[in-house]
């Protein structure tokens, strides 16, 4: 949501480069630390001043939920960086700052003027609620999410940004819903978003069949076509989950079918691409079309290590390494497998196949002995004669003769 945008200052992109490094380096309160560090780090000299230091003013809470606004971009960030599950303090971490949210989100009541804060605020506090698994509790901040927009006044409830949030917000509901096992209910909202994400980048590009110019792609356009090809992959795993493949396998190729139509992917496109390439090989293979989910997965991959060596941002390029070596044991099985059926039908074919007749139908005398005798010199055939040749006149030798003198 691009209600209100941040400038970062130097702490929190201090902050945010030493995410990018270690996982635990995503709490913000890490100048205590720092702090303590120099101090054990200093001179025995300035040891023995014992100066005390001047107290540091405390925090006010909107500061403190600023920081964790900043907390959660570092967290999103290594995400894509690292392992979270590598990490358990992660998870910590995210519950902490989503406390300071919430509170960040109650003083905000107060203020006529924040609405538009507010609404971002609660779609941030329902994203992370679902990150941490309480689909239950993320569904009700989605509708609270939800109002919020509704809310907001007419120019800008009615407006671009609005609608994207209501369709994260949709999403997101349906990913709650699905998670829950309600995949019919989740349906609908997963529905809803594509009919906002569709909306949006029409406006944005009217001519769809009009392809994208090459290196002169407004990010608008990228991030609203990147949201169609997500609104599409979610759509299409919850009718593979209900059980209605044919209509997943349609839903997929819908969302494939914009890439080759635009001719041009950015970065951000391409990661929306190749996770749904994944998701159609994924239903494919499930299906036994082994050759169709090769071929989506072989070419997912090949995208997927352009990307990843290419000069892009941090976050681009390693989400497509994970998704690219995500690929490599899934490609190797098929592969294996579409072998072993080749050979097996090279065998199969070999064993139908009639056996030639033979040159004769009478039955076929034993070999006879051989006795043990010289055996006959072969006979060689005489060659034609060769022709005698016609007698020659004699020739006069008398001026050989005279140079000979």
């Amino acid at each position: 949501m691009k209600f209100f945008e941040y400038k970062l200052s130097v702490r929190s992109m201090a902050v945010a480069l030493l995410g990018g490094g270690s996982a635990l380096a995503l709490c913000s309160c890490g100048d205590d630390q720092a702090a303590s560090e120099s101090t054990e780090t200093a001179a025995p000299a300035a040891e023995q001043q014992a100066v005390e230091a001047p107290a540091e003013p405390e925090l006010s809470a909107f500061d403190k939920s600023r920081d964790a606004l900043f907390d959660h971009v570092v967290f999103q960030l290594l995400q894509k960086v690292s392992n979270p599950e590598l990490f358990p303090e992660v998870n910590a971490e995210v519950r902490d700052t989503l406390a300071l949210l919430n509170d960040y989100y109650a003083s905000l009541e107060k203020e006529p003027d924040m609405a538009e804060e507010r609404a971002r605020t609660a779609l941030l506090i329902a994203g992370m609620t679902c990150d941490l698994g309480a689909f239950a509790k993320a569904y009700t901040a989605y509708q609270d999410a939800l109002q919020q927009v509704d809310s907001l006044p007419e120019d800008i409830r009615n407006g671009r940004d609005a609608n994207r949030s209501r369709s994260m917000i949709e999403s997101g509901m349906g990913a709650c819903l699905l998670y829950q096992g309600k995949s019919a209910e989740a349906l609908e909202h997963f529905r809803k978003s594509l009919e906002y994400d569709l909306a949006i980048f029409k406006e944005l590009h009217p001519d769809e069949t009009k392809p994208l110019e090459e290196n002169n792609v407004p990010p608008e356009v990228a991030l609203a076509a990147s949201s169609v090809m997500d609104s599409y992959r979610c759509l299409g795993d919850c009718l593979n989950v209900q059980g209605d493949s044919e209509e997943a396998r349609e839903t997929y190729k819908k969302g494939l079918e914009l890439v080759p139509a635009l001719r041009v992917v950015t970065p951000t496109m391409a990661i929306s691409y190749i996770k749904l390439l994944i998701a159609s090989a994924d239903l494919e293979n499930s299906l036994g079309n082994m050759k169709g989910a090769y071929v989506a997965w072989f070419q997912a991959g090949d995208l997927s290590k352009k990307i990843a060596l290419g000069n892009h941002p941090i976050g681009v390029r390693a989400e497509a390494k994970r998704l690219n070596e995500s690929l490599i044991r899934p490609l190797l099985q098929v592969e294996a497998k579409l072998k072993e059926e080749q050979r097996k039908q090279a065998e199969a074919e070999a064993a139908a196949k009639p056996e030639e007749p033979a040159a004769t139908e009478a039955p076929i005398n034993p070999v006879p002995e051989v006795k043990n005798e010289a055996a006959p010199a072969p006979v060689v055939a005489p060659e034609a004669e060769a022709p005698k040749p016609a007698p020659q006149k004699p020739r006069n030798n008398r001026r050989r003769n005279r140079r000979n003198r």
